[in-house]
């Protein structure tokens, strides 16, 4: 009995280690009739179809809070057209009056001017020697000056004070940008006359 029953083991033991496999051969061969048979793409492939660019979040707000007005360089140059500043973000100035900043909407205002305080050609110069307080000029000179801005509001309200902004202009299908600040300095060998900046700005109604 006992070669017999070690035959029957041995049997037994062989069949049991093949189904698996054969289990797994079949469901492998299954899996891939399915895939074959599918009249669609696995959901895990890629897209082929090319997505729409995303839509730039300026164009439509600096239309919605632009302003219609005439905007004058100290270069005497008058540019019209359509004006908006950052969107959602008001000028901020600093009132010297009250030595605080004020926030002014685009909307509430009539119109702003710049002031100059102070310009002059400024004589180039650098320390003689690392660590040193010896100054060495160079003999060149560039321009620089300190504007400040008056503020008109719609209610005939005015305010003074340091501002720095950007002002975006529209107009004959360009697009301009200029900007408001409070102290310019020039490039190296250029006059006053080629620090350009925003004299005036006028609103309509």
């Amino acid at each position: 009995m006992r070669p017999f029953a070690a035959f029957t083991m041995c049997i037994l033991a062989g069949w049991l280690l093949a189904a698996p496999t054969q289990k797994s051969k079949q469901s492998d061969e299954t899996v891939d009739w399915l895939f074959g048979k599918a009249t669609t793409a696995p959901t895990s492939r890629p897209s082929t179809h090319p997505t729409s660019a995303p839509i730039s979040p300026f164009a439509e707000k600096s239309n919605l809070e632009s302003r219609r007005g005439i905007l004058l360089l100290n270069t005497g140059q008058k540019i019209s057209g359509q004006i908006w500043t950052t969107r959602e973000k008001p000028l901020r100035l600093w009132d010297e009056k009250d030595k605080k900043y004020r926030d002014i909407p685009l909307s509430a205002l009539k119109s702003l001017e710049a002031i100059i305080l102070w310009e002059r050609d400024e004589k180039e110069w650098h320390f003689k020697e690392s660590g040193s307080d010896i100054k060495e000029f160079s003999g060149k000179t560039y321009p620089a000056r300190e504007l400040q801005y008056h503020l008109t509001l719609q209610n005939g309200q005015t305010l003074a004070g340091g501002l720095v902004a950007p002002l975006y202009v529209s107009s004959n299908d360009k697009s301009l940008t200029f900007i408001l600040n409070k102290r310019q300095k020039g490039d190296v060998g250029k006059t006053l006359k080629d620090l350009v900046y925003v004299k005036r700005v006028e609103f309509d109604n």
